[in-house]
């Protein structure tokens, strides 16, 4: 028989702990004569017991319940079912609470870190004005050589990777030579187009790059040339004054540039500002290959991140290297070294950036005995497909096979007046109005003859839009039937990915061939659009959409893109809808003019009529 003490609680206490409990005194084995070194128990060399769950069933192959045990069924001692608590299907899961959580975790700290990025953005601003002022240059060397090293210490310290430590350490310096973002404040721009059929006519913007491979041709060969209409957006003024600062007499105005002739490109000793745009670099580098000496090159912030480095694999065989003149720097500003022997055939590396093959391809005929390019991947050789154009248009002999090109050398022939092409990039946009919102559209000028061009008349033609491609127009009529479903494959080319996204969003049912683009998933979420990712790319599904929020756009053809896909889900609002205006001046005027296109007329300067002079009396 058991005896069990009335006031006895059953369960261990400071007088009676577990035999586990490091609280539980110590026995004295002295006394018992045991050895200090004895072997530990069981209990206290393994700690607390553990149990292994069984095979087979407990107690004598009884069931045993989770909830009651035994096989009471789930019932207590009495009887009686337990109660099972409410559940809440509203309540969010575990993975979501603990994916918020670690949401704030780390949005607290981005937040930590933007603020002080913005402090020390500041200083260092507040550093180069003092400098400025005293006609010196805006980064003081001594200074950024003290903040790198105890940069790259702590980083050490932190046991962060020195390679990415010492981008971010440059990545960190852009932000204090950058131009200010200003804080956005108001309601923002807000796009809500008037659905309704168009008919409206407008002259469309003529190439970019296009243009400014034309004024290279004529700079650096001394031909006389006059290039009119042209954008002077920032890339096209950014080159005619490179250009303008290594010999060539340009003039330019608001629509047009024109070089005088009769006089070369000279490189030796020269430094040439190309902006902010990697073309521009590209295209002079190239072109002072052919000139033996030194020269430098410097931009804008955005430049000094330039890979300058992998070029230097594909130079070396043109008799050229480059070297940055600021070892910190992974780009811009470089001085670049030329006059060697160079191959009659050079290979480019899997990774060139295409914009430099397309470079490379322009300034060939300055090479003595021409040039072969091998090594063309899918990208580079669209770039360079623009490059044999302008060659063929001024008389240089130039093949385009699948992966190579061959450019014979020679001396350009160029028109004095030669005409532009239009803008893939942009005017694709003003053809796809009429599939927005019907009606037909009317622009002035050439469309480009090639593969590139000829892809974008494709994809608008399965929507259900009629193209007529003449000599100095294009007319586009919406007169078939938009599909129920569709095949965006646009977007495999970035420059067409917001034209990609405004189609897609029109039709509905459609997939947004290529890879993913965040930039396509933001705008989406924003949306609220239904939308689901697979092999093939984004897959769209028809549905209510609503926009929420501002939004900054990350590049001005993004803006466009979103003024394309207000007709399908407008209320969308840009915080700087102003940078388009850069680029594409007219773009604003010409679609708030919609339906109709009748633009309001540009302000006329005004004149100063005023003849009288100043006379200083003594």
């Amino acid at each position: 028989m058991i005896k069990i003490r009335k006031n006895d609680s059953g369960g261990p206490s400071p007088e009676r702990p577990r035999r586990d409990d490091s609280r539980a005194p110590r026995r004295d084995d002295s006394r018992s004569g045991r050895d200090e070194n004895r072997a530990p128990r069981r209990d206290e060399s393994r700690g607390p017991r553990k149990f292994e769950k069984r095979d087979g069933p407990r107690d004598g192959g009884r069931k045993f319940n989770k909830r009651g045990g035994g096989n009471r069924g789930g019932r207590d001692f009495f009887g009686n079912k337990p109660e099972r608590p409410m559940r809440d299907d509203d309540a969010p899961a575990k993975s979501e609470v603990v994916a918020n959580h670690r949401f704030n975790d780390i949005s607290d700290i981005d937040d930590q870190i933007l603020h002080l990025l913005e402090k020390r953005a500041f200083l260092i601003r507040k550093e180069g004005a003092w400098r400025k002022s005293r006609q010196k240059s805006l980064v003081d060397p001594k200074l950024e050589k003290l903040l790198r090293g105890s940069f790259d210490r702590k980083a050490g310290e932190l046991s962060l990777d020195a390679k990415l430590a010492k981008q971010l350490f440059t990545v960190l310096n852009q932000f204090s030579l950058a131009d200010v973002r200003k804080k956005f404040e108001g309601e923002g721009y807000k796009l809500a187009p008037r659905v309704d059929r168009i008919k409206a006519g407008i002259a469309g913007p003529r190439s970019f790059r296009y243009t400014r491979m034309m004024l290279a041709m004529a700079a650096s060969s001394g031909s006389k040339v006059s290039l009119s209409p042209v954008t002077m957006n920032a890339p096209n003024k950014d080159l005619a004054k490179a250009l303008k600062q290594v010999g060539a007499p340009i003039f330019w105005d608001d629509d047009w540039i024109k070089n005088e002739g009769g006089k070369t490109l000279e490189f030796e000793g020269n430094m040439a500002f190309v902006g902010e745009d990697p073309f521009n670099f590209y295209m002079l580098l190239c072109l002072a290959l052919g000139h033996a000496g030194r020269c430098k090159f410097t931009g804008k912030p955005a430049l000094q991140l330039l890979d300058v480095a992998s070029l230097n694999k594909t130079l070396p065989s043109l008799g050229a290297r480059l070297v940055p003149m600021n070892p910190n720097n992974p780009g811009l500003p470089v001085r670049l070294e030329c006059g060697g022997f160079m191959d009659e055939a050079i290979t480019l590396p899997g990774n060139v950036d295409p914009e430099f093959a397309a470079a490379l391809t322009l300034a060939a005929w300055s090479f003595s005995g021409g040039l072969t390019i091998k090594g063309l991947n899918k990208a580079a050789r669209v770039r360079v497909a623009e490059a044999v154009e302008v060659l063929t248009a001024c008389g240089i002999k130039a093949t385009l096979k699948k992966d190579s090109v061959t450019i014979s050398d020679g001396v350009p022939v160029i028109d004095t007046n030669p005409l532009l092409p239009l803008s893939v990039k942009l005017n694709s946009m003003l053809l796809a109005l009429p599939i927005l919102s019907g009606g037909s559209i009317n622009i002035e000028g050439g469309w480009p003859k090639n593969d590139h061009a000829d892809k974008v008349l494709e994809q608008l033609g399965a929507l259900g839009l009629t193209v007529n491609v003449a000599t100095e127009n294009v007319v586009a009529v919406m007169d078939g039937t938009l599909p129920e479903s569709a095949m965006i494959t646009l977007g495999e080319d970035a420059d067409l990915m917001p034209l990609a996204l405004a189609l897609a969003l029109k039709v509905g049912n459609a997939t947004l061939v290529g890879a993913e683009d965040p930039t396509v998933l933001e705008l989406l979420d924003r949306m609220g659009a239904s939308y689901e990712i697979t092999e093939e790319g984004v897959e769209l599904k028809a549905g209510r959409r609503k926009w929420d929020d501002t939004w900054f756009s990350p590049d001005p053809t993004w803006s466009m893109g979103c003024a394309l896909a207000a007709y399908s889900v407008p209320g969308i609002v840009l915080e700087n809808h102003g940078e388009v205006t850069s680029t594409w001046p007219e773009f604003w005027n010409f679609y708030n003019s919609l339906p109709t296109g009748i633009m309001k007329p540009k302000p006329v300067r005004e004149k100063k009529d005023d003849t009288r002079r100043r006379i200083k009396i003594r």
